[in-house]
């Protein structure tokens, strides 16, 4: 169980780092979906995944207190990972909620100059060298924080964006269906699902206040050479009928993909969990 939970602590810190990066009349057809993926840049986050988490988990090797019990993790973490798979989950998913019109709308939109502009600063958090380049920014602020404009600018465009309650939706709902197949694995240990419930509700209440402040402050970040003109100009996009429901559709298709590789995930872990279990008795 000390193992199993050591592969857990893994499993949350790499899922919150990683998304410390999604929304009837005529059916739309594939290639406008195609186009939305790729002009959001949905498609080149998702394709870059794999790279993130290889040097996320190199950074995370440097204070791992058991290397080969960490490297296990991460290459099952890695090789888990279906980017084709969920891009179609999400192509699908896309597909039944949004229209030709809802899409074409948001397309328009992305083509503008504040769109593109806006996708590309976005585009930085998909880099791998995303996080040494935002710690070194991070150093920089400290030394030379920004106005008081400028904050009250990315707080009001943090909280217009929902991203940290959507987010958080994001952790805890991929997180709770990865609990529910160790829950169905171990139907008959009702202690382990009292303990999986209690982590799910501590995770959820001690997470988000680090969350929120990893939202702001990678705003700062990804956002630099955007003026706060332009930044509540993008928040009139979250306000309007097309900026709404392409958030919440793009949310929750995300979610689905992340659900379906959370579950197939921690069944890998369960067992290899319970191989080396065996194996030590």
């Amino acid at each position: 169980m000390k193992k199993f939970t050591s592969f857990m602590s893994g499993c949350l810190v790499v899922i919150a780092s990683v998304l410390t990066l999604s929304v009837y009349a005529e059916t739309a057809d594939n290639s406008q979906i195609y186009q939305l993926l790729d002009r959001s840049g949905t498609t080149r986050a998702i394709e870059g995944l794999p790279i993130q988490m290889q040097a996320l988990g190199q950074q995370l090797a440097l204070t791992a207190k058991n290397p080969q019990e960490h490297q296990e993790f991460m290459t099952l973490f890695i090789d888990s990972l279906d980017t084709d798979r969920m891009l179609q989950q999400m192509l699908e998913n896309i597909g039944n909620n949004m229209s030709s019109e809802d899409i074409e709308g948001v397309l328009q939109w992305l083509h503008t100059d504040i769109g593109e502009r806006i996708v590309n600063a976005e585009l930085k958090s998909t880099e791998p060298e995303f996080q040494q380049n935002f710690m070194l920014f991070m150093a920089e602020l400290q030394s030379s924080p920004p106005s008081d404009e400028r904050k009250v600018a990315i707080m009001e465009f943090v909280e217009a964006s929902g991203m940290v309650d959507q987010g958080m939706n994001l952790i805890t709902g991929m997180v709770k269906n990865m609990f529910s197949v160790i829950k169905t694995k171990n139907s008959e240990d009702e202690e382990l699902t009292k303990n999986l419930d209690d982590q799910l509700a501590l995770m959820t209440k001690s997470m988000r206040p680090a969350f929120e402040q990893q939202m702001v402050l990678s705003s700062y970040y990804l956002y630099q050479d955007i003026s706060n003109e332009d930044l509540a100009t993008y928040m009139t996009f979250f306000e309007q009928p097309a900026g709404e429901k392409y958030l919440a559709t793009m949310y929750d298709a995300l979610g689905e993909a992340l659900n379906t590789w959370g579950r197939e995930m921690i069944s890998q872990v369960v067992a290899q969990h319970d191989k080396t279990a065996e194996n030590a008795e």
